[in-house]
């Protein structure tokens, strides 16, 4: 799982706001730090990690939801939780056919097939649940949307 990073320059004397918004620009640095990753699709881990990133931000989102603009916090809570729900889709698909293939390791062939089947269908479905990840990345970049999340925490 995603160690969680440590926030630079945090200073318990600062207010706040100061310090929902240093916590929140380094969560959200955390995740899209494995964007790279889950989109390439290599390594299963990169994308739980991003899922488990952007959840943790929600939370502090949450926590410290009185230090924002309440507009403002909607419009990044939203896009937040439409990517956190098209991660998920991605991951319960990753999980079931690993869950799967390991199972399938102790059945002969015969017996195997079935779970073949189920194995090739899951891999169906999460080729699709990929693709549209990947279409919310792509709406995400032409949204620019770092630099929005970083205007969003400026005019904190």
């Amino acid at each position: 799982m995603a160690r969680l990073w440590k926030t630079v320059d945090f200073d318990p004397m600062d207010s706040t706001k100061v310090a929902a918004v240093k916590i929140s620009r380094t969560m959200f640095q955390q995740a899209m730090s494995y964007e790279e990753g889950t989109m390439k699709g290599e390594d299963i881990e990169a994308l739980h990690d991003m899922r488990v990133s952007i959840r943790r931000l929600r939370a502090v989102l949450k926590i410290f939801e009185g230090c924002f603009e309440g507009r403002r916090l909607r419009k990044q809570e939203k896009l937040l939780q439409t990517l956190t729900k098209s991660l998920g889709a991605v991951r319960e698909h990753d999980v079931f056919i690993a869950q799967l293939q390991e199972f399938r390791k102790g059945l002969s062939d015969s017996e195997g097939r079935v779970i073949d089947l189920l194995i090739a269908r899951e891999a169906t479905l999460q080729h699709y649940a990929r693709k549209a990840l990947l279409k919310e990345f792509r709406s995400l970049r032409r949204r620019n949307y770092r630099s929005a999340f970083e205007d969003f925490l400026s005019r904190t």
